[in-house]
């Protein structure tokens, strides 16, 4: 019987007791044994925005695999509450992290409801047994079978049931939208992505945890609200933004570029007041335009954040991160005369340099002492040397390598204004080869079965050929093999020659025939010749069976086309041997990569290109065969029209050429893999440079539309562009967004410069006399050049290692514009940092130089080395050496 009963039958007990005398009770209250459920630790977050037409949902993760759920179940759930925050702006404001929002909590406790229930069944039992001991068995059992509510039942010796009631109060001064318990034990569990798996792996690659849930909130208005949860005397928080409205940021070194579309269509918004933070204090705000954007200025942070409110009240929150890509300061050129030296020798060191502002604007570097320091392979300062740099001539200097120098690579490193640079070079005890061994096939390709003939030249370095030099042949064979579609070689094994010694006649020339292979494999033919000297030559030459490389290239004059175009393609031979340039292609072919539907031609040996006109819109791969069907080129081509997407999630941008010309136009083929209503085209290296939207185009570009889901871009070209500039194509949709860069090369005009010497052949001794002339776009004009003579030997052994000038100071630049969006901003509550790892150390080791055995006879490597000539007014200068 419950405690209300018992007071409505209250008046009846009075009566029948007053007629006995009144039994004293105990005032004493048994110990219920009752704690309140303290919960456990708990994440919960909100791992993306949301629209007013979407059902709002936070994550919610618990323990629950280990001991630490049983604490938290008895609580029966988590209590969520939402609050909807008025002023949105200002109460982001306020935030240092916007991660993890500072709401304190008005703890309590848990109150005395499960006390007062405990009293009051105490109570209720005691007054019970006072009744029983007041009337006989007889007087009871009359009074049960005339009122049967008067029963006692089973109620006298049930538990008291408590109720876990939340510990903590609602939050002051903020509306309550909804709040309930929801069943955490009892909902299912968030489930991995369908088909989601990794192939070989012996565990689940996404596990199912208990615990872990999506909790709804139901559809909300648009607005910035916040979510409280409560396990026992555990609270966490976390906002959920909703909003019909993305902001999509491109940030970049000193400005802020922001680009307001509706969620779902993808349009723009206007009328947005944004707001540009660091966490500390506003740096910048404003509203976006007609078209949606909005520039704002401000030196930009490593992290910043855009807070967003539109007219519908909608807020959205933005993160971004920004890092400098290309770093603009003072750069400065180091070179040596050669790129390897032997220990003991001279090393002659020139240095140059610009002082960039920008992507394009350089300035002469100040004159300043340079600090230099050579360090050997195993990092030991060798020797310093203090040089001045002239603004216009640079320096240079000159230092000796000690005899007993450690093999491997060199590093010059040298300060200029508290700046730090480095350059390289290499030493080896190398020998340089007395002659020259070059192998000269006489076809190209080799198929299996086909014996492989050609023939050994030997030339001095002068030119002259290699009279009766005895030639040594050993041959190995190692099989091919295709795995995964990577080549794989196998072991080498020798393979037997009909003649393992040749001769070269009058011209060094001699001929070579080695047995056919059986199998597509890579032959491996040493050589060792001697032309009667105390040492040999030595070489190693490859020959691929059965894998000839494609040696045609195949274009057209755009690399995409519409539906019915004729276009014409041409194809050169690339080959540089004679045996290469006797290939012809026979057939070509095509295969449109998106059904695997195909066509082939005939061509004649005469022909220098074929044309086609491509009845379906697609991407379409094109290749030159031969006789035999093996492939000499390839290229890809992309056809314009209705019903070609591009992949899902993705937008493909192919321009018309790989490079241009100031003047030129660009012309860029965009696919977008759904039909759109607008996005962002922009043009970026150091900042947006320009923008435009798809649907009102703008004045730096033409747009032509070919399908819903096709646009052709017509930029012209300009000379601020070079040396590189990129091109973006944003787009979002459905609540998703994604972005394309194609990078435009315009290419840059140099110096040119003219070698000539007086005569073609010198003998040692001889006075050489070269002239050279510099013009810069045709026309003459006076440069400082850096002139090194160096033995064309040295550089077979050792490519050169510094790059080259126009490399070094006009490489492509770096998109220095990062790109985020609001949709997936993550809020979350109870998180533990990570520990970053310290970072490794240098490791250092000797690397030998594979060098070749028969020696020169002399050891002057560099003939002449000018660090400074400076050419006239014509362009002209001359030295002699």
């Amino acid at each position: 019987m419950t405690g209300a009963r018992m007071l409505r039958l209250l008046p009846l007990l009075l009566t029948l007791v007053l007629p006995f005398s009144a039994v004293n009770a105990e005032d004493t209250v048994e110990p219920s044994g009752y704690t309140p459920v303290s919960g456990e630790s708990f994440f919960l977050l909100a791992d993306s925005s949301f629209a007013a037409d979407e059902q709002a949902m936070v994550r919610l993760e618990a323990p629950g695999r280990d001991y630490r759920r049983f604490r938290m179940e008895p609580y029966g759930g988590a209590d969520i509450r939402v609050y909807r925050i008025d002023k949105p702006l200002d109460f982001l404001k306020r935030q240092k992290n916007l991660h993890r929002v500072v709401s304190d909590g008005q703890f309590k406790g848990e109150g005395l409801s499960n006390t007062l229930a405990y009293l009051w069944d105490n109570w209720y039992r005691k007054s019970r047994r006072v009744m029983q001991r007041a009337f006989s068995y007889e007087s009871r059992k009359q009074v049960t079978e005339e009122v049967p509510e008067l029963k006692m039942g089973n109620a006298i010796v049930a538990p008291t049931p408590y109720d876990a009631q939340p510990q903590f109060a609602l939050i002051p001064d903020l509306p309550v939208v909804s709040q309930f318990r929801y069943p955490l034990w009892q909902a299912k569990p968030i489930q991995p992505p369908a088909g989601v798996n990794l192939a070989g792996s012996s565990s689940d690659f996404v596990s199912v945890a208990p615990g872990n849930v999506y909790i709804p909130l139901g559809q909300l208005k648009p607005g910035l609200y916040l979510v409280e949860a409560l396990i026992g005397k555990y609270r966490a928080t976390t906002m959920v933004f909703v909003s019909n409205t993305v902001a999509v940021s491109k940030i970049a070194g000193d400005e802020l570029l922001v680009w307001a579309a509706r969620k779902h269509e993808g349009s723009s918004v206007p009328k947005v007041n944004v707001l540009w933070t660091d966490g500390l204090g506003v740096m910048s705000s404003g509203a976006t335009d007609a078209d949606g954007l909005l520039r704002l200025k401000h030196v930009s942070p490593e992290r910043s954040f855009v807070i967003g409110e539109d007219e519908e009240g909608g807020v959205f929150v933005s993160e971004n991160f920004y890092y400098d890509s290309e770093i603009y300061d003072t750069k400065l050129y180091a070179f040596t005369d050669r790129p390897l030296y032997r220990p003991g020798d001279w090393v002659s060191l020139k240095i140059v340099g610009r002082e960039f502002k920008n992507a394009r604007d350089s300035v002469l570097p100040g004159a300043a002492d340079v600090n230099v320091s050579v360090l050997d392979a195993t990092g030991t300062e060798l020797q310093r040397l203090d040089l001045k740099l002239d603004s216009k001539a640079g320096t240079q200097g000159r230092f000796q390598l000690p005899d007993n120098a450690v093999a491997g690579g060199y590093e010059i490193r040298f300060n200029y204004k508290d700046q730090a640079y480095s350059s390289a070079f290499r030493v080896a005890e190398y020998i340089k080869p007395h002659f020259e061994i070059s192998l000269n096939l006489a076809k190209q390709d080799y198929r299996t079965g086909e014996p492989v003939k050609g023939s050994l030249v030997l030339l001095y370095p002068d030119g002259k050929p290699v009279a009766n030099a005895k030639l040594t042949l050993s041959l190995r064979a190692q099989q091919l093999s295709m795995v995964d579609n990577e080549l794989q070689y196998l072991g080498q094994f020798p393979v037997e020659l009909t003649s393992t010694e040749l001769t070269t006649d009058s011209k060094g020339n001699a001929t070579l025939d080695l047995p056919a292979a059986d199998k597509p494999s890579r032959y491996m033919l040493t050589v060792f010749a001697s032309d009667g000297a105390a040492y040999r030559v030595k070489t190693t030459k490859e020959i691929l069976i059965d894998r000839g490389a494609a040696s045609f290239r195949l274009s057209a004059p755009q690399r995409f086309s519409a539906v019915g175009d004729k276009v014409a393609f041409s194809y050169a031979n690339e080959g540089g041997t004679e045996q290469s340039k006797a290939v012809t292609p026979s057939t070509y072919g095509w295969v449109r990569l998106e059904d695997q539907s195909t066509g082939e031609g005939k061509l004649a040996a005469t022909d220098k290109g074929f044309s086609l006109a491509f009845e379906r819109p697609g991407t379409y791969n094109l290749t030159l065969k031969d006789q035999h069907g093996r492939v000499l080129g390839a290229t890809g081509h992309a056809v314009t029209g209705d019903g070609v997407k591009a992949v899902p999630g993705t937008v493909e941008i192919v321009l018309d050429k790989p490079e241009y010309k100031a003047g030129d136009e660009a012309l860029a083929l965009i696919t977008f893999p759904e039909p759109v209503n607008d996005a962002l085209l922009s043009l970026e290296r150091d900042k947006v440079e320009a923008t435009a939207l798809l649907a009102k185009g703008g004045d730096w570009l033409k747009l032509e539309k070919l399908s819903d889901t096709q646009y052709r871009a017509r930029i012209a070209v300009k000379d601020n562009f070079a040396p590189n500039l990129t091109f973006s194509v944003l787009y979002t949709k459905g609540g998703q967004y994604s972005f394309q860069n194609a990078g435009i090369k315009v290419i840059a005009p140099q110096i040119d410069v003219a070698i000539s010497t007086d005569k073609q052949v010198y003998l040692p001794g001889d006075t050489v006399t070269v002239d050279l002339t510099t013009q810069f776009a045709g026309k003459a004009v006076p440069a400082h050049l850096t002139v090194s003579v160096v033995d064309e030997m040295v550089y077979a052994l050792q490519p050169e290692v510094a790059p080259t000038i126009d490399q070094f100071f006009y490489h492509p630049r770096r998109n220095n514009v990062r790109t985020s969006a609001s949709l997936s901003f993550i809020s979350y509550d109870v998180a533990l940092p990570g520990s970053p790892g310290a970072p490794g150390k240098a490791n250092r080791s000797e690397r030998g130089v594979k060098v070749l055995e028969r020696p020169r006879r002399e050891d002057v490597d560099t003939a002449a080395w000018q660090p400074e000539l400076l050419t006239g007014a014509d362009g002209k200068t001359r030295f002699t050496f």
